[in-house]
């Protein structure tokens, strides 16, 4: 029955009490959630320069300081049934200490552990969270210029110094783009597990199975999700799930002939579908139109960092390079 708590801040000795039921399911609520990675903070999926800020961190810290004290508060009740040897006694300032009292050192022992250890623990957790954290912008970054092996890399790293492996979206869009569709659909189906309102995330789940199982299987097995609030975003949905597909196509099409991300996602997710329905002429079309856009010059957003990834790799001429050659 040795704890964390035992091993940590007291020292079991022969005939020492037990657990009382209480205190074993407060025991073991603390450990389940010392083992619970905290999820990182995530910005809107209306503009995906999504990833995570310093509040991340800090919420770590706050929660092993929070975890380390309420150990402290288990051991000062814990301190409570360490007796003093049978027999013995034990005086302070004339007043008699009788056998089975409460060992003072096992409460000192409590209240330091309380004190101490989050101020102990909570550096090492920001920390790791902080490399996580730096890892998956890096591997952001390498899969802006191009280099997909290498992001994948990093992100499998992020994952590994404890950045949640289930909330790593920019791993499956690279592991789409390295043409690993198999380990891209798992990546992408335990996002919507954590997020089951993640539209973007069913889509990519199904254009990664599409190549697996073909487009009307990969359309058959596509994950349901809740509602998003942006238009665009429900007609596209609608469009790859086979909803009224040509009344969809009619509204992503007036979409992408006008303006704002509206114009941006409803052009690239057409070239997506043309891609998947292996129609590569269409494909290419939407996908340059998308990239063309005002808001993927100007906006920052990842995916149209993605969009221009996607016409690279396919050996298309993105706008902004034809702009530099004519330069």
């Amino acid at each position: 029955r040795r704890s964390l708590m035992n091993s940590t801040v007291f020292v079991p000795t022969p005939g020492a009490a037990q657990f009382s039921p209480l205190e074993s399911r407060l025991h073991n609520l603390l450990m389940a959630s010392a083992r619970t990675p905290l999820p990182p903070v995530r910005s809107s999926r209306s503009h995906r320069s999504r990833g995570t800020s310093g509040f991340a961190a800090a919420t770590c810290a706050t929660a092993a300081a929070l975890l380390c004290g309420s150990l402290g508060l288990l051991g000062i009740s814990r301190a409570a049934s360490f007796t003093a040897p049978s027999g013995t006694s034990r005086c302070r300032k004339g007043a008699r200490v009788l056998a089975g009292s409460p060992s003072r050192r096992g409460v000192a022992a409590a209240i330091i552990g309380g004190c101490l250890l989050p101020a102990a623990v909570s550096p090492v957790i920001a920390a790791s969270a902080k490399d996580g954290s730096s890892l998956m912008r890096q591997g952001m970054n390498e899969f802006k210029g191009g280099r997909v092996g290498e992001s994948v890399r990093l992100f499998d790293e992020a994952a590994d110094a404890g950045y949640p492996k289930a909330m790593l979206w920019q791993r499956g869009l690279s592991l789409y783009y390295a043409e690993r569709f198999a380990d891209g659909a798992v990546q992408f189906r335990k996002d919507v597990e954590m997020n089951p309102n993640d539209t973007e995330e069913s889509i990519w789940t199904m254009l990664c199975e599409a190549r697996l199982q073909g487009f009307d299987e990969a359309r058959k097995n596509m994950l349901q999700v809740g509602r998003d609030g942006r238009n665009v975003m429900r007609s596209v949905y609608s469009l790859f799930r086979g909803e009224d597909e040509e009344k969809n196509l009619e509204k992503l099409q007036t979409a992408a002939a006008g303006s704002g991300s509206d114009q941006f996602y409803a052009a690239m997710y057409l070239g997506l579908f043309a891609e998947a329905k292996t129609q590569p002429e269409d494909a290419r079309r939407w996908m340059e139109k998308a990239v063309a856009s005002s808001y993927a010059l100007n906006s920052g957003d990842y995916m149209a960092d993605l969009a221009r990834v996607h016409v690279d790799l396919r050996g298309w001429t993105s706008a902004d390079t034809q702009a530099k050659k004519e330069l």
